[in-house]
């Protein structure tokens, strides 16, 4: 866990930076059907960064450097059905809050302040209180708050200390113990959603939770496929993609793609061997001062490579990456930043991802690319180029007819029911060669047909 003193220290500093009051609300209770029912909780990410903080309905003041925690007290009738709880003066202790006051008394707390700097939370409602007390329209993912507190989080959360990633080795832990397992409950016949939970299970035995909601599916070729619906059978490959989460909120992100009946078609093969090199060479090129762009395109070249080696271009590598032809098979970016947020900070949009001076690109797939910051010490990112036979994709009038000259599109449809193949880790930025967090989960192609045989 993160020491309460560093929580502190990055309070102080915060305070520095930001010459106003700061007024920051952790995320409250979501019923999920009957107000007593609620859906699992999680605290807003930068709000977690700053307090440790993770009772719901929770709020942070912080004026001329001094921090005041405010928290709900407990109802009459807690102990009854929630057993002893302690006392919000023995939480915020716990915390290493020296003043913690009931959550009832912040609106009194703050009507004398002015100029009071806000940042939008997930929870509706804790920032319509906010908005309320500020003055500040919030909206999370758009209308996000004060723009110096923002950016003041964004310099504060972009890099990760060694605590921090040490909570994400530790965590990578429990992440490769899942993927073994899941990779050795896979045979024909077996249905997805049991490799789904034997993978949740694993995380969930070792007391921590899933980051995100695992894809698992022998369909790859659709990015985001949460619904496990499929049966497994010889011949098609399973891709998972699911990491744990520490109980201090950093998370982990691993995409791994298998044979379901443990052996590689030839086919198979020469595309997973060439997205695995595809990823050792963007991983490569994780260092200080690399241009994250630039990994994207070194990995999308090595894709391109084995397009011109299967004849689905009719140009060279340098042509279709230059062009975005590559991307009808690599329709995303390589990567995004990783940390107390699976794709870290983005709910600030491309503020904490793309400097200024750089945008998105215009290009169909490159325009996908998350993040486009020169690499610095400390920042963790993950590395996941794919391949990927997309029907809908490859069928597009308008996309037939901008690449039929690179393109051999009636090959490319011999590849249908191909489905996906996409191979992810995270990798943190350090002043030497990259640290894979999570290298040592299987993908060499031995390694990897050992633990599905396993």
């Amino acid at each position: 866990m993160i020491a309460p003193e560093t929580h502190a220290q990055r309070r102080q500093a915060l305070a520095k930076q930001v010459n106003s009051p700061i007024l920051m609300m952790g995320n409250g209770e979501r019923p999920r059907n009957l107000p007593m029912s609620c859906v699992p909780f999680r605290q807003d990410s930068s709000f977690l960064y700053f307090t440790g903080c993770t009772h719901p309905g929770a709020a942070l003041l912080i004026v001329d450097g001094t921090s005041v925690l405010y928290l709900p007290e407990p109802a009459d009738d807690d102990a009854l059905w929630h057993g002893a709880s302690h006392t919000i003066e023995e939480m915020g202790a716990k915390l290493g809050f020296s003043t913690v006051r009931p959550n009832r008394c912040l609106e009194a707390d703050t009507k004398e302040l002015s100029g009071v700097a806000t940042v939008a939370v997930p929870d509706l409602a804790q920032n319509i209180r906010a908005s309320t007390l500020t003055g500040t329209a919030l909206s999370f993912g758009t209308e996000n708050g004060d723009d110096h507190l923002i950016d003041a989080i964004i310099g504060f959360r972009r890099r990760l200390c060694e605590q921090e990633l040490d909570e994400m080795r530790a965590t990578a832990v429990v992440t490769e113990a899942a993927h073994r397992a899941a990779m050795a409950a896979t045979e024909p016949g077996v249905h997805e959603q049991i490799i789904a939970a034997t993978f949740q299970d694993v995380v969930v035995r070792h007391g921590l939770s899933l980051a995100y909601p695992s894809i698992v599916t022998v369909r790859g070729e659709v990015l985001h496929n949460f619904n496990y619906v499929n049966t497994a059978k010889a011949g098609q490959l399973l891709l998972l993609d699911g990491g744990a989460e520490a109980k201090s909120g950093y998370a982990t992100d691993v995409t791994r793609t298998w044979p379901v009946s443990g052996q590689f078609e030839a086919r198979q093969l020469a595309a997973y061997e060439a997205v695995l090199a595809s990823q050792l060479s963007g991983i490569e090129q994780v260092r200080p001062g690399t241009r994250y762009r630039d990994v994207h395109m070194q990995s999308s070249l090595v894709i391109a490579q084995f397009l011109a080696d299967e004849g689905l271009i009719k140009c060279s590598p340098e042509v279709a990456v230059e062009s975005g032809a590559h991307a009808l098979f690599f329709p995303h970016g390589v990567g995004h930043l990783i940390g107390l947020d699976v794709h870290d900070l983005e709910n600030f949009g491309d503020r904490a991802s793309y400097p200024p001076g750089r945008s998105r690109s215009s290009q169909f797939g490159t325009g996908y690319l998350r993040l486009d910051l020169d690499l610095e010490e400390g920042m963790v990112v993950t590395v996941e180029p794919g391949f990927y036979v997309v029907p809908a994709i490859l069928e597009d009038p308008s996309l037939r007819s901008e690449f039929a000259d690179l393109i051999d599109f009636e090959k490319a449809a011999d590849w249908t029911g191909f489905g996906g193949i996409r191979i992810e880790d995270d990798v943190a930025v350090t002043s030497d060669a990259p640290e894979v967090i999570t290298g040592s989960i299987p993908k060499a192609v031995d390694e990897l047909l050992q633990a599905v045989a396993g």
